[in-house]
């Protein structure tokens, strides 16, 4: 997994970090960060095989969305996080306790060569050659969440470990926390109900993520667009019409286009222009991204 590095300091930092009571003076990285938005999503190791599928999916969707997806590396639900981000081409950092050169766990070496890769970044507190050790968890999370806009919990046990370090941050510096419910006796899942008497938030779907993105005016990087320099994203969240007549890109998916590559053909449109009419239409609660990045009409 050898490749260029660099190490961030001062304004290159990530702005969102200076809302920890001890910021770090530098990061290590490896590929890029998203400038759009970011979700973190994390976890138990031992999650359940649902929790994972789950995930999975949800993390592609917000992904596909142009949402940037951004977790700890570890096995269980933070590997599905990474991995549904990269099931529909979209961006995803992993946040992790250890340098370049150890990655943790050593079997996600590969995965993490493959969001490094698709566009993504490998980023640490850490120089590459130091190995992952038990206080470096907690010091990551902290990151990890100061980067976040929101926080989805999706699996946790209530005894203490990385998912509950990552909540208290979330409430610690007024993230927005969510939770997935759990019942009582799926014991992976028991940390939920402590989470929720807490305040945070019920999670079942992408869709109330997306929306709470758009009501904090933060505006997603339609997926496959290339990084600019210049100047801020700006995305149409709220249309006047969902009409199919006036809008090729509903047209083209209700004629069977299941992809943004394919709606494109369809249309004529720039992929850019299909992205962003993809994203807000999804804000909208009209198209839900399935598997592999297909596109699905709810309503119209």
């Amino acid at each position: 997994m050898r490749g260029p590095g660099e190490e961030l300091t001062g304004t290159r930092l990530p702005p969102l970090l200076a809302e920890l009571p001890e910021p770090p003076a530098r990061l290590h990285l490896h590929g890029r960060l998203p400038r759009g938005p970011a979700v973190a999503i994390v976890g138990t190791r031992s999650a359940t095989p649902e929790a994972v599928a789950w995930t999975r999916e949800v993390a592609a969707e917000i992904a596909a969305a142009g949402v940037a997806i951004l977790s700890g590396g570890a096995k269980g639900i933070d590997t599905a996080a990474h991995e549904g981000a990269l099931d529909v081409g979209g961006v995803t950092v992993v946040v992790t306790p250890a340098g370049f050169d150890h990655p943790f766990p050593p079997q996600n070496a590969d995965l993490f060569r493959r969001v490094v890769e698709g566009g993504g970044g490998y980023l640490s507190l850490y120089p590459d050659d130091v190995k992952a050790s038990r206080p470096h968890f907690f010091a990551r999370n902290a990151c990890l969440v100061a980067m976040s806009a929101a926080v989805i919990v999706a699996q946790t046990r209530r005894t203490r470990g990385g998912a509950l370090n990552a909540a208290k941050w979330a409430r610690q510096l007024g993230r927005r926390l969510f939770v997935v419910p759990h019942s009582p006796w799926v014991e992976p899942g028991t940390g939920a109900i402590a989470l929720l008497r807490l305040g945070a938030h019920p999670l079942d779907r992408a869709k109330d993520v997306l929306k709470f993105l758009a009501s904090q005016r933060l505006h997603a990087l339609p997926p496959g667009r290339p990084p600019v320099e210049e100047g801020p994203v700006q995305t149409e969240l709220w249309p006047p019409s969902h009409d199919p007549a006036d809008d090729p890109v509903l047209e083209a998916i209700q004629a069977g286009a299941a992809h943004p590559d394919e709606i494109a053909d369809r249309t004529g449109l720039p992929m850019a222009t299909v992205q962003r009419r993809i994203l807000t239409l999804t804000l909208s609660g009209v198209l839900v991204p399935g598997p592999l990045g297909s596109l699905k009409v709810v309503t119209i």
